[in-house]
C-alpha cells in the first residue's frame, strides 16, 4: 500500500492537483491548513484581525467561552450606545464574507479531487480551516471519522488548540479541553492503524521555540496505550521529519504550500511517500514537488528498534532546515557543477524519457535479484538530450555480479546486456563507458585506500555525473563523507586529469553543442554563465 501525505497546503491547490496527477498512490491525504487566509485581500484580513482584538477585549471581560461572533451579536443587541457597536457590525459582516471566500476555496479543491475520481483522496482541516462538513469537501473530510483503506483503519482529528488571527473562530471545528472526552471516545472506538492529525501528539514533532512541547495530551495518552502503526501530523512546519518509537512511526513533512514565518520564507512542496506492508511501514521518503519534477530528499526505514536515515539530496535537505556536512570541492568541479545546474533548469522531454527508460531497467533487473545503478554522462547528464541522443552510462553493481576484466572493469552482466540489446532494437543506443563494483569501492573507503582505481573513478563520476537509482549509490557516498580526508586526497589527485579533460577539443565541442541546443529553443544564456563556461574551459 502506498500513501502520499501532505500537510499545510496554504492554498497551493494547483500544486496539489499536479501531485495527485503525477503520483500513483492507494491513499492520498491532503491535510490542513488547506488555506492560508480567510479573505482574498490582505488589507481586509488585517482589518478583520483588528476587529478580532477589539471584540476579544470585550469578550474577556464578559465571557471567555463564547465565540467572537456571539460576542459581536451581544454587542449589537445592546444597542447603538455600546462603544463597540459599529465594530461588532463590521466584524459580523466580514465574518460572512470570510465564510463565502473559504467555501469558494474548498469548492476549487473539491473540483480538483473529483477530477481524479479513480484515486482515494481525503482531507483534514487545520486551525486555518473552517468545519469542512459545511463545505463541498464534506465527503472527503476525515475529522472525527474512521475510513478503511488497504485493510487498514485510518482515523482523523483536525484543528489545533490555538487562536488563529484572521480566521472567524465560530467557523472552526471545536478544539480544546471541552473536546477531550469526544476525542478520547472517538479514538477508543475507531482503534486506528493510522492516525491523521493536524496538531501533533505531545512529545512528537511539537516543539515551539522557547516554549517546549505543545502537542495534544489526549492523543499522546491514547498512543501510549494503543498499537497505532503510523501517526501523521503537520502544524509545526519546522518540526519536520520522521520519528520511530515503540513500534509507531510519526511523520511531519513540513509545509506543502509556501509560507512566510518569523524565521523567513519556507518555499513548500514537501510531502511524504510511504510504503505500507503487513500494516507496518516498509519505507518512507520525504520528497519535494517542484516545477522540474519530484525530488527525493531523505529515506527513513527501521532497523530493529531503531530508525535509520539516508540523506539523498543535501541541497534540498538544507533548504528544508536540516544540517548536512559541507563538502569543499576543487575549483574546476565547483565551476562545472554550477554550469551543469544552469542547464538542468531547461531539461528536455527527451532527457526525462531516457532517464525513465533507465529507471525501468534497474527495476526490471532488481526483480531478477540484481542491484544496479547508473551514472549519466554527456548531454543526458546536462538534461539537454535530443531524440537522436545516445545514453552514455557508468554501471554500478555488487561483487556477486562483477567479473573483472584486464582493465579493472566489471563486465556487463548478461541480464543487463540483454535489456540494452532490447533498447538497441528500438533504436536507443546505450554506451557503457565504465562499470564498477560498489562493494569493492566501499571496502577501499573503509581501508582508506586512496590508490584503488575503482574508488578514484567512483569519486570522479560522482563529481560530474547524474545518478539513476540514487539510493544504491548514496549509501556508498554517505560512507565516503565519513572519510573526508580520504575524499579530499583522491579528489586533489584527480585535478591534473580533470585539467587535461577540460582542455580537450571534444570537451570544448560538447559545451558548444549544449549552448547551441539552448539557443535553438530560444533560451538566452546569461552573461555570468557564459563567463563561467569560458573560465572553466580555460582551466
Amino acid at each position: 500500500m502506498r500513501v502520499i501525505f501532505i500537510a499545510d497546503v496554504h492554498h497551493a491547490f494547483a500544486r496539489v492537483e499536479r501531485l495527485i496527477e503525477e503520483t500513483d498512490a492507494d491513499l492520498t491525504l491532503v491535510t490542513g491548513d488547506l488555506v492560508s487566509r480567510a479573505f482574498f485581500r490582505y488589507a481586509t484580513a488585517w482589518r478583520f484581525m483588528e476587529l478580532q482584538r477589539a471584540i476579544a477585549g470585550f469578550r474577556t471581560r464578559e465571557n471567555l467561552e463564547e465565540t467572537l461572533d456571539l460576542a459581536a451579536q451581544r454587542i449589537l443587541k445592546s444597542g447603538k450606545g455600546h462603544p463597540q457597536f459599529s465594530q461588532a457590525g463590521e466584524y459580523i459582516s466580514l465574518s460572512r464574507k470570510a465564510e463565502t471566500y473559504l467555501k469558494k476555496s474548498y469548492d476549487r479543491l473539491e473540483r480538483i479531487c473529483a477530477s481524479y475520481s479513480h484515486k482515494n483522496v481525503y482531507v483534514l482541516p487545520g486551525n486555518y480551516d473552517m468545519n469542512l462538513r459545511e463545505t463541498s469537501l464534506r465527503r472527503r473530510d476525515i475529522h472525527l471519522r474512521c475510513i478503511k483503506s488497504g485493510g487498514l483503519r485510518v482515523a482523523g482529528l483536525g484543528g489545533a488548540d490555538v487562536m488563529t488571527p484572521g480566521m472567524p473562530d465560530h467557523l472552526q471545528i471545536p478544539y480544546g479541553k471541552k473536546q477531550d472526552k469526544t476525542f478520547h471516545a472517538f479514538l477508543q472506538e475507531s482503534h486506528p492503524h493510522m492516525l491523521v492529525l493536524h496538531q501533533p501528539p505531545y512529545g512528537y514533532h511539537d516543539v515551539l521555540p522557547g516554549q517546549g512541547h505543545s502537542g495534544n495530551h489526549v492523543v499522546r495518552d491514547f498512543l501510549d496505550e494503543s498499537d497505532v502503526s503510523v501517526v501523521f501530523s503537520g502544524h509545526h512546519h519546522e518540526q519536520w521529519g520522521a520519528s520511530f518509537s515503540n513500534g509507531t512511526w510519526f511523520f511531519n513533512p513540513s509545509n506543502f504550500g509556501r509560507t512566510v514565518e518569523v524565521s523567513g520564507a519556507r518555499p513548500g512542496g514537501f510531502f511524504f511517500d510511504i510504503a505500507i506492508e503487513k500494516k507496518r511501514v516498509a519505507a518512507a521518503t520525504l520528497r519535494r514537488f517542484e516545477k522540474r519534477g519530484i525530488f527525493d530528499i531523505v529515506d527513513y526505514h527501521s532497523s530493529g528498534k531503531k530508525m535509520e536515515t539516508l540523506i539523498l539530496d543535501e541541497e534540498r535537505y538544507v533548504l528544508l532546515g536540516g544540517r548536512a556536512k559541507k563538502t569543499q570541492h576543487i575549483e574546476p568541479i565547483r565551476q562545472f557543477q554550477r554550469i551543469k545546474s544552469f542547464f538542468l533548469n531547461y531539461e528536455t522531454p527527451e532527457s526525462v524519457s531516457l532517464i525513465q527508460e533507465l529507471r525501468a531497467i534497474y527495476r526490471k533487473i532488481h526483480e531478477e535479484g540484481m542491484e544496479v545503478a547508473f551514472d549519466l554522462l554527456g548531454s543526458i547528464s546536462f538534461g539537454i538530450a535530443q531524440e537522436s541522443s545516445d545514453m552514455d552510462v557508468v554501471v554500478y553493481m555488487r561483487s556477486r555480479d562483477c567479473v573483472l576484466d584486464a582493465e579493472d572493469t566489471c563486465g556487463v552482466p548478461r541480464p543487463l546486456a540483454a535489456v540494452f540489446d532490447e533498447l538497441k532494437e528500438r533504436h536507443l543506443e546505450v554506451e557503457v563507458c565504465d562499470s564498477l563494483d560498489l562493494d569493492r569501492v566501499m571496502q577501499a573507503i573503509e581501508e582508506e585506500d586512496a590508490e584503488d582505481g575503482q574508488l578514484q573513478r567512483f569519486i570522479f563520476y560522482r563529481l560530474v555525473c547524474r545518478p539513476v537509482n540514487l539510493r544504491v549509490v548514496k549509501r556508498v557516498e554517505t560512507l565516503l563523507l565519513e572519510k573526508d580526508r580520504l575524499r579530499r586526497k583522491v579528489e586533489e589527485g584527480l585535478e591534473e586529469y580533470i585539467q587535461v579533460l577540460v582542455s580537450s577539443v571534444r570537451h570544448v565541442q560538447s559545451f558548444e553543442k549544449y549552448k547551441a541546443r539552448l539557443r535553438e529553443r530560444e533560451i538566452e544564456i546569461p552573461p555570468d554563465i557564459e563567463e563561467a563556461i569560458r573560465n572553466y574551459l580555460r582551466g
